[in-house]
């Protein structure tokens, strides 16, 4: 999750606002460390447009882009990813994601990676589970699941997070972080939460893992 918010995150938040369905910026309550906004409902039709700009900034495009694909690269392997039309179907508690890939072994497929998470009767904070394998072609699955499945979740969490960094600071200035996400067919609800302190420092700074060679 990065520190900047897409405007496409703000405009739903302020959109929200206007409608009456959010409270105003967290910034007018003085949230302290810990303290909880309430929660940012997605509702199911508008899932697709903003988990694509999620991905889009999971592939490490943070503006506007023309660019619809990156290319993962490992050894003599190539696969490419279609940033912009990945999807996302949501149930009690579990969230599809779907990936548009391409290689030259078998042309245009889908690939699925369903992720089980919170939902309202079952809170489950930010934590998933999911299978070591998404669904697809095997020789798709076989060499890019692990890949396939960290760049879903990678898509999911750049959702979250920067919905939660859209409503607003807490009282020392840092941007508000997810601290539950929850799912049913109807949509997805993300809590915000203002930052803990740790060890002295007044942000938390986000860890990263090696990821595939990409040639955007």
């Amino acid at each position: 999750m990065t520190e900047t918010v897409a405007p496409e995150f703000a405009d739903f938040i302020r959109a929200e606002r206007q409608a009456s369905r959010l409270p105003q910026a967290a910034t007018r309550t003085r949230m302290a460390e810990g303290d909880v906004f309430p929660g940012v409902f997605i509702a199911a039709a508008r899932l697709d447009p903003l988990l694509r700009v999620a991905a889009r900034r999971a592939a490490g495009f943070f503006r506007a882009t023309k660019r619809t694909e990156v290319v993962w690269v490992q050894g003599d392997s190539e696969l490419a990813v279609n940033f912009a039309a990945v999807s996302v179907q949501a149930g009690d508690g579990t969230l599809l994601v779907t990936l548009p890939v391409r290689c030259d072994q078998v042309g245009k497929v889908n690939v699925g990676v369903l992720f089980a998470v919170g939902s309202p009767n079952a809170p489950a904070g930010l934590y998933a589970a999911t299978a070591g394998r998404p669904s697809g072609p095997e020789p798709v699955v076989a060499a890019w699941s692990e890949a396939l499945v960290a760049f879903a979740w990678n898509c999911l969490l750049e959702l979250v997070g920067g919905m939660a960094a859209a409503v607003g600071k807490d009282q020392r200035g840092n941007l508000l972080v997810p601290v539950e996400l929850s799912a049913r067919r109807q949509g997805i609800e993300i809590v915000p939460m203002a930052r803990f302190r740790f060890s002295g420092s007044s942000t938390l700074k986000s860890s990263t893992s090696k990821s595939p060679a990409v040639k955007p």
